[in-house]
């Protein structure tokens, strides 16, 4: 053989199908939406949350389980 054969990917074109859908997403926002998606992004990062208030639990070790697994 000559070389390897170039492989097709479909990337791209899943880039840009949820670049259109968050771009429809968007204008189908109401103006409530829209003031308070403005608010957050005047706030900045300093105001977010982290840790446990971003909704990242405590992690368990691999050997112990939760309750409610049991």
């Amino acid at each position: 053989m000559k070389g390897k054969r170039k492989v097709k990917t479909k990337k791209w074109q899943v880039a840009e199908h949820f670049k259109d859908a968050a771009q429809a997403a968007l204008r189908a926002r109401s103006a409530r939406a829209n003031r308070f998606l403005d608010a957050a992004l005047l706030a900045g990062r300093d105001l977010e949350p982290v840790g446990l208030l971003a909704g990242t639990g405590p992690r368990l070790p691999a050997n112990l389980t939760s309750a409610g697994d049991q």
